[in-house]
């Protein structure tokens, strides 16, 4: 398995990795940092399940590492998800 990570996108929200992989997946890191209540890092890795399963963002390949900042939280869902499609197509351009 190869563990080079490398970001594709980065902002005051969230950060995006990549791994070239023969599966594709999707790992969520919300850190006890910022969210201190499991109940909050929990509703926010359901968010953004939610948004990569509704938009269908499965890139061939390759495993998306999702590593979530504080202001993620008061992002709307509908601002979280223009967000996250944006950064996922800017991959499809790498």
């Amino acid at each position: 398995m190869n563990s080079v990570k490398t970001c594709f996108y980065s902002s005051k929200n969230f950060r995006l990795f990549y791994r070239q992989s023969n599966s594709v997946g999707l790992e969520i890191s919300v850190s006890k940092k910022f969210f201190k209540l499991a109940v909050e890092r929990n509703k926010i890795k359901r968010r953004i399940r939610e948004v990569f399963r509704r938009g269908q963002l499965c890139t061939s390949n390759c495993i998306i590492i999702f590593s979530v900042f504080k202001p993620f939280a008061e992002l709307s869902y509908n601002e979280a998800q223009d967000e996250i499609l944006q950064a996922v197509r800017s991959l499809e351009e790498i």
